[in-house]
């Protein structure tokens, strides 16, 4: 596990010269994300979130609409307040609930023009593009990720 911790070390690093800075550590339920980035809040000091924290009362009270505008504001004002260097973005599949109206990758891809992020992405990485594993199903709507950094955990 050494070496992906050291990478995203890494990763994190170069990404601090990027308009967006993300790195997204992807691979299935069970392969280590959240194990991985439990071990960087502790050796770092970054901040580890859960995302449900940032699923507001003020987001769940809009009309469904209004979130895909409003939301990365509201969660961007949260991740401030933890006042982290880098913010280790776990649980995601939150974001993917349909009733939430929210696109996952665009909405994180916003948030890490303010914030550095490491984002636990659930699925794999195959030929350039992230495939979504969501409630345990593969979603076969595969996204491209141009210019993003990748780190795939088998």
């Amino acid at each position: 596990m050494a070496v992906p911790i050291q990478h995203i070390i890494e990763s994190v690093h170069d990404a601090s010269r990027k308009p967006e800075r993300l790195i997204l550590l992807v691979g299935r339920p069970g392969s280590g994300k959240s194990k991985i980035l439990r071990e960087l809040a502790s050796m770092r000091g970054w901040r580890y979130v859960d995302t449900r924290m940032l699923i507001t009362d003020d987001i769940l009270e809009m009309v469904p609409k209004a979130r895909p505008q409003q939301a990365p504001n509201i969660m961007g004002e949260a991740l401030s307040a933890l006042k982290g260097e880098v913010i280790l973005l776990d649980g995601i599949e939150v974001l993917f609930t349909p009733v939430l109206n929210l696109d996952p990758l665009p909405l994180v891809k916003q948030l890490s023009r303010k914030h550095t992020l490491v984002v636990a992405w659930p699925g794999d990485y195959v030929e350039g593009k992230l495939v979504l594993d969501y409630n345990g199903r593969t979603h076969y709507c595969s996204i491209a990720t141009d210019a993003l950094t990748v780190i795939g955990i088998n």
